[in-house]
Order: structure tokens, then C-alpha cells, then sequence
């Protein structure tokens, strides 16, 4: 995907593996992270790309990009294809958000370490708020 100032890179491998770039790496063609999805998140992308029928079908690239696109490139061994829809394709943005969540995890280690807040504090803003 991208848009006005706003790059996302995410690469599926082996319908398990998803990698992740964001920003200038995305323009690049770089990635800076690498996850596993669950099963569960395996489930839904193999019956995403099974509603879609992108395997089976290749849809015809939208040439009105407007302020933002889905760049789509699918290889197996029997498919080489690209092409771009917009962002209010309802297949690919249900592709993009799923491949999103399993990409969050990214940040859920960093998000773990910071600290938290003792008693006094969440006293403090209860407080505060009232």
C-alpha cells in the first residue's frame, strides 16, 4: 500500500511467514522485521486469498490511483502477476489489515518493556478525572 507520505511493505512466504518494512524501507523494497503467523491467522489468509481468486483470476489494475493504492504482486510456481486496487477494495483491504495485525507484534516487546505505573499513580489519575 501506499499514500501521501505513507509506505507499508508486507511480504507473505511459505502462506506462513510475513515480513514487514515500513516508510523508506518499504520504497526500498526493504523489510525490518519477520513473524510467523498463528494458525488461526493462517486460516483466514489461506480463505482470504480463496475469496479473492487473485490465484485463479487476475484483476485488472486500477489506473485511477488517487491519493493512495494496493500494490499486489503474486508469485507461485504457476503465477507471476501484478496489479493495484484501490484503497476502498474491500478483498484487499481485509488482506492488508490481517497482514497488519500478524506485522503488530512488532512492536508488542517494546510495548511490554516500558514501565508501568504503581498504585499511587493510577490513584493519582482516578482522582484527577473525578
Amino acid at each position: 500500500m501506499t499514500a501521501p507520505q505513507q509506505a507499508v511493505l508486507l511480504i507473505v512466504q511459505q502462506n506462513k511467514t510475513v515480513l514487514y518494512g515500513g516508510g523508506v524501507d518499504a520504497v526500498d523494497g526493504n523489510t525490518s522485521w519477520q513473524g510467523e503467523m498463528n494458525a488461526e491467522q493462517q486460516k483466514k489468509y489461506m480463505a482470504l486469498l480463496q475469496k479473492t481468486a487473485w490465484l485463479t483470476t487476475v484483476p485488472e489494475s486500477d489506473t485511477n490511483r488517487g491519493t493512495g493504492h494496493y500494490a499486489i504482486e503474486l508469485r507461485t510456481r504457476k503465477l507471476n502477476a501484478r496489479f493495484t486496487l484501490p484503497l476502498d477494495n474491500k478483498n484487499a483491504t481485509s488482506m492488508y489489515q490481517l497482514l497488519e495485525s500478524v506485522a503488530q507484534e512488532r512492536l508488542r516487546k517494546h510495548l511490554r518493556a516500558l514501565p508501568r505505573p504503581d498504585m499511587d499513580v493510577i490513584i493519582d489519575r482516578k482522582l484527577k478525572n473525578k
